[in-house]
């Protein structure tokens, strides 16, 4: 089991939580309340924030491989593969949650520029 103790985890788990937000408000509760100029600066908005969650996780791992590292320098021989396993088992997950988080906000955002551009050409009719 993955815990939770890790500021960068926190992190994606917040930046994920606003962007689904932002693009469920943007899809389903307020479609027709923002202009197309407007939905298509949200959507630049929203697809750099999605973009920065796998290189969070990428960070996450960098930082848990260093821990390990650390941690193995100040240990014996004997429980060195025990720690760096460990850690690289730790810190692989945060890129594994980077992932996790942003392919669906990626569809998701996909289908929003969709119908953002299936408006802007019905209104140019």
């Amino acid at each position: 089991m993955q815990s939770f103790d890790n500021i960068v985890v926190w992190a994606m788990l917040t930046l994920a939580l606003f962007v689904y937000y932002k693009l469920c408000l943007l899809m389903v509760v307020r479609p027709s309340s923002l202009n197309t100029e407007q939905k298509k600066q949200w959507s630049q908005t929203v697809g750099c924030l999605i973009n920065a969650l796998p290189l969070l996780g990428l960070l996450g791992t960098i930082m848990g491989l260093l821990q390990s590292f650390y941690a193995m320098s100040l240990g014996d021989s004997f429980s060195a593969s025990s720690v760096l396993s460990q850690g690289i088992a730790s810190a692989l997950w945060t890129t594994q949650l980077g992932l996790v988080l942003a392919v669906p906000a990626w569809l998701m955002l996909t289908y929003f520029n969709n119908l953002v551009q299936k408006a802007s050409l019905a209104d140019a009719r």
